[in-house]
């Protein structure tokens, strides 16, 4: 590809959420009501979440639970912040901007337990994808677990009156003013 963003998303920065499914607990829970047995967290497992967005979860996940967690995001601006939040909890958390190729390549990275693919699926080129399915057969542990969900309208269809409203606020200004009132 020939543009800075080689097929991600960039227009706008991701939100400040906290999204639970991402816990390596939470995802344990779930498979143990499935039926599915699961092994008890220690501190050798490693979790990981691509496209980590401004890394909240993460680095919750990181303070409150045991084990090493990795991620990249390609807005180098968020992963900035993601460090910086690591810093600024101790927590054991390694946050990088590389690309879903460049990730998949790192030989430095440990074999996962859980890997995290929140809302960046459908935000991706095809090539992308690709790329993170890569991450996935490189670096997922056997019997590991990957979490994966997308966004799309009818998850976000309770949100779009505000945010077309805001929309219609943006394209209003001029010069970053407001025009006077009629």
């Amino acid at each position: 590809m020939n543009s800075w963003n080689e097929g991600y998303f960039t227009d706008s920065a991701y939100t400040f959420g906290y999204y639970r499914e991402l816990s390596p607990a939470f995802m344990r829970w779930c498979l143990t009501l499935k039926g599915f047995a699961v092994p008890e967290s220690s501190d050798d497992d490693c979790h990981c979440e691509l496209g980590f967005g401004q890394g909240v979860s993460a680095n919750i996940h990181a303070a409150a639970t045991v084990g090493k967690f990795f991620g990249t995001d390609f807005n180098p601006a968020q992963a900035a912040g993601a460090q910086e939040l690591a810093k600024a909890s101790g927590a054991d958390a390694k946050f990088f901007e590389d690309s879903f190729k460049e990730f998949s390549e790192r030989d430095d990275l440990p074999k996962f337990d859980t890997i995290g693919f929140h809302g960046i699926w459908s935000w991706v080129s095809d090539e992308n994808r690709k790329h993170m399915l890569e991450v996935a057969r490189k670096h997922l542990k056997s019997g590991g677990v990957v979490y994966c969900s997308y966004n799309c309208l009818p998850g976000w269809a309770p949100a779009a009156p505000m945010r077309e409203l805001l929309k219609l606020h943006d394209s209003y200004k001029v010069g970053g003013v407001l025009p006077p009132s009629a």
